[in-house]
């Protein structure tokens, strides 16, 4: 019989437990070490090329779309369809 099996009817000691854990839980640490290494040499490689310039943040501009309304139709639309409406959502400031 192993020095870990219990009778069925037995529950492992405080202290017998604890230790399983511990014993469990340092295998699973020491199964996995590449991806710790891994995270400190890419911190490690940037740290090392501080010399190297960011590059700036360049200025997205949106191509509109053909179907797209423009902003005075989408307030004509609104004043349209906004009449006797309560003054909320899409509404707000277009029930007067």
């Amino acid at each position: 019989m192993s020095p870990f099996a219990l009778p069925a009817h037995q529950t492992p000691a405080p202290s017998r437990l604890a230790a399983l854990l511990t014993i469990g839980l340092s295998l699973c640490l020491l199964s996995a070490p590449g991806t710790a290494e891994a995270t400190q040499s890419k911190r490690s490689k940037a740290n090392t090329t501080a010399s190297v310039k960011k590059k700036g943040v360049t200025k997205v501009t949106y191509q509109r779309s053909t179907s797209e309304e423009s902003p005075s139709e989408r307030d004509r639309r609104l004043y349209r369809e906004c009449k006797g409406m309560h003054n909320a959502g899409a509404c707000l400031g277009y029930t007067r």
